[in-house]
């Protein structure tokens, strides 16, 4: 597909991906239109009237036919389920092509991309990968699944440059052609099961990541990884392997990035030396009359937990719940030694309290 020739694009998805993307469509001089199944009042008037005072067509509440079919693109944002997406279907029946925005973006550089991805630490891999890879004395750009949408800097990139993205499983859905100079695979275990069937139908998702590499490019595996048999048979590139030797998954794999791109462990020491972590990632937030407070709420999934647990020495009131991913909460049970106090919250409440409440002897409750 020539991107140029493209004239009608329709985003399906109005979140912070989707904004990007309307601003980057109308900067290559695209017609745009969006489509997006929440209500209109669910965003800020601010966030539409601009887009519509420059041509953009918005449907909000529903993904109509008669809305879409005259598109020649659907540009998908990583929320929508594209198994099951009203919009995809339309784009099905009218012989559309659909695509993701790291897809999209991807076709418009020609920078070395260095993608990272895994169910556990890759937002904090993606950051310090970044920190160090600015040694080289090149240009670096971070985005991804780590909040800053490739397609907001993707014109900016220039050939010389190297992009770092943290790559989710829903924005690995959709690619197409995306091809990473390294592509970095961290762990995998059971996430999102809400939306896929099953773990392997999880990890094929993840898999996306190396489909089309060649020889010439690079895939870096945690040695001590899952499937880690079945992954390395669908890899066409250059394998190598980062260990955890150091109880540091996240240094260690930084470390052989780091040697892959030339520099030393001095680079990275530097990087690390200073890094007191990133917000919602076991991050110490206040102490009140000798308790400590901390924000761990990016572990969503019980690995995550698990990992939270095992790295606190001392008495714990554990805070859980949100949205059920369909996942098995039950693994948290041998870990819960320290935990005298259970409070769970959210949607997920009633089925992680059935899986725990049999086993934990400390009060637990829902509030």
């Amino acid at each position: 597909m020539n991107i140029k020739k493209i004239k009608r694009v329709c985003i399906v998805g109005w979140g912070v991906s989707g904004i990007s993307l309307c601003e980057l469509l109308l900067s290559l001089k695209k017609e745009v239109k969006v489509t997006e199944a929440k209500e209109r009042n669910c965003f800020l008037p601010s966030s539409i009237e601009g887009f519509s005072k420059k041509g953009v067509q918005f449907e909000f509440g529903c993904h109509s036919e008669n809305f879409i079919k005259d598109s020649q693109l659907l540009i998908v944002s990583p929320g929508v389920n594209t198994s099951s997406s009203p919009a995809i279907k339309i784009a099905d029946i009218h012989n559309i092509p659909y695509m993701g925005e790291i897809e999209f973006s991807f076709r418009l550089t020609k920078a070395r991309i260095v993608a990272i991805t895994g169910t556990n630490g890759k937002t904090t891999t993606s950051y310090l990968t970044y920190e160090v890879l600015k040694q080289t004395g090149k240009r670096v750009f971070l985005g991804g699944n780590i909040g800053t949408p490739f397609s907001s800097f993707v014109l900016d990139a220039k050939e010389e440059d190297i992009i770092v993205l943290e790559l989710s499983s829903f924005q690995l859905e959709t690619v197409r052609e995306f091809r990473p100079y390294l592509a970095v695979f961290l762990n995998i275990e059971p996430d999102h099961l809400d939306r896929y069937s099953s773990l392997k139908d999880y990890l094929g998702a993840k898999m996306n990541l190396f489909k089309n590499q060649q020889r010439q490019d690079w895939a870096l595996l945690n040695k001590n990884i899952n499937f880690r048999g079945l992954i390395e048979r669908k890899i066409n590139s250059e394998i190598v392997y980062f260990s955890n030797e150091s109880n540091n998954e996240n240094y260690s794999c930084v470390y052989k990035i780091s040697e892959i791109f030339g520099l030393g462990g001095s680079h990275c020491a530097r990087v690390f030396s200073s890094f007191t972590g990133l917000p919602h990632r076991g991050r110490l937030v206040g102490i009140i009359d000798g308790i400590s407070f901390i924000n761990d709420s990016k572990a969503t999934n019980p690995c995550s937990t698990i990992w939270a647990l095992k790295n606190i020495d001392a008495p714990i009131l554990l805070i859980a719940g949100g949205k059920d991913k369909g996942l098995d909460y039950s693994s948290i049970i041998p870990y819960l030694k320290q935990v005298k106090k259970i409070n769970l919250l959210g949607e997920a409440s009633s089925k992680i309290g059935e899986s725990l409440k049999l086993k934990v002897k400390s009060e637990c409750f829902s509030s």
